[in-house]
C-alpha cells in the first residue's frame, strides 16, 4: 500500500510536469527535471515492485534466490548517486553567482567520485543501500537549496518567489531530506528489519514525506502553468 501511494504521487507530479513543459516554453533545466521525474517513476515502478511481487505472490516464487530478488540494491545505489547529483546540478543551473555555481560543480564531482569509490570498495552495492552515500547526498541537497534560497532572498526575485517552479522544487526536496535523513541514519545504525514497529513507522514517515514533496512539485507546475496562461 505504501509503495502504491508513493508511485501515485510520483506519477501525478511527472504528468503535471509533462503537461507544463509541453504547453509552455520553459528553461532547459526544468525540462530535464521533468524527464528526471519520469525516470524516477520508471525505476520505482519496475524495480520497486519486483521485490514486493517475489516476496508476496506465489506465482513469482521461482525468482527467489535469483539476482532479481536483490536487484533493487544495485539499482537504487546507482540511482541515488544519479539523483543526488542531478538535484545539485539543477540548483546550480538556477544560480547567478559564479562563485556558488563553481562551488556546487566541484562538490558534485567530489560526490560522484567519492560515492562511486565507496560502492566499488565496500560490500554495500549488492547487499544494502549505502547509508554514507545517501547521507552525503542529502547534506549536499540541503546545502544547494540553502544557497538557492540565500540568493533569492538577496534579490528582488523574493517578490515573485511563489511563481517560480524552482522554489517549489527547493521546498519539496529540502523538507523531504530534512525529514527522511535522520530516520534513515537511525535505521542504518541503530535498528534493523527485526524491529517491525520501527519499520512500520519509517514507512509511514517515508510515505508522508513523499506525498509532501511530489505534491509540492505538482502544485508548482499548476501554479506556473496559470502564471504562463495569464501572460
Amino acid at each position: 500500500m505504501f509503495l502504491a501511494i508513493i508511485n501515485t504521487v510520483e506519477l501525478m507530479a511527472a504528468v503535471a510536469g509533462l503537461i507544463y513543459i509541453t504547453k509552455y516554453r520553459v528553461k532547459l533545466s526544468t525540462r530535464y527535471f521533468v524527464y528526471f521525474l519520469w525516470l524516477t517513476v520508471f525505476i520505482e515502478v519496475i524495480f520497486g515492485w519486483i521485490t514486493v511481487c517475489i516476496n508476496n505472490f506465489e506465482s513469482f516464487s521461482f525468482l527467489k534466490g535469483t539476482f532479481l530478488e536483490k536487484s533493487n540494491y544495485p539499482i537504487y545505489n546507482t540511482f541515488h548517486i544519479v539523483s543526488f547529483t542531478f538535484y545539485i546540478l539543477y540548483f546550480r543551473s538556477n544560480l547567478k553567482d559564479q562563485k556558488f555555481t563553481a562551488y556546487l560543480s566541484f562538490l558534485s564531482i567530489i560526490y560522484v567520485l567519492g560515492s562511486s569509490l565507496n560502492l566499488l570498495f565496500s560490500d554495500e552495492f549488492y547487499f544494502k543501500i549505502s547509508s554514507s552515500n545517501y547521507i552525503a547526498g542529502s547534506i549536499l541537497i540541503f546545502l544547494s537549496a540553502i544557497i538557492y534560497f540565500y540568493e533569492i532572498f538577496k534579490s528582488d526575485e523574493i517578490l515573485t518567489f511563489y511563481k517560480s517552479i524552482v522554489s517549489y522544487i527547493s521546498v519539496g526536496a529540502l523538507i523531504f531530506h530534512l525529514t527522511i535523513t535522520p530516520i534513515f541514519i537511525y535505521g542504518s545504525y541503530y535498528s534493523s528489519s527485526r524491529d517491525p514497529e520501527f519499520v512500520n513507522i519509517y514507512r509511514i514517515i517515508l510515505t508522508v514525506a513523499n506525498i509532501f514533496m511530489y505534491t509540492c512539485y505538482t502544485i508548482g507546475f499548476i501554479v506556473c502553468s496559470r502564471k504562463n496562461r495569464s501572460y
